[in-house]
């Protein structure tokens, strides 16, 4: 699978939503991933720091 990310006015997304489900796309929001980080850093009982929260946001948002 390749990762796209589409930029389109919100009266349009649920077009789109549909028309993806209908193709077997997935479709995520750019904070998802992230929130899910955070989430099973959580659930694992992890401690994470400002730099680690940082880098899981650069590494998704801006691929660095």
């Amino acid at each position: 699978m390749e990762d796209v990310v589409l930029k389109m006015p919100t009266n349009d997304v649920a077009l789109v939503m549909q028309f993806a489900s209908r193709m077997g796309w997935i479709i995520e929001s750019r904070r998802n991933p992230v929130a899910r980080f955070i989430e099973a850093c959580s659930r694992n009982n992890a401690v994470l720091t400002d730099e680690e929260i940082q880098a899981e946001v650069n590494a998704v948002r801006y691929n660095k």
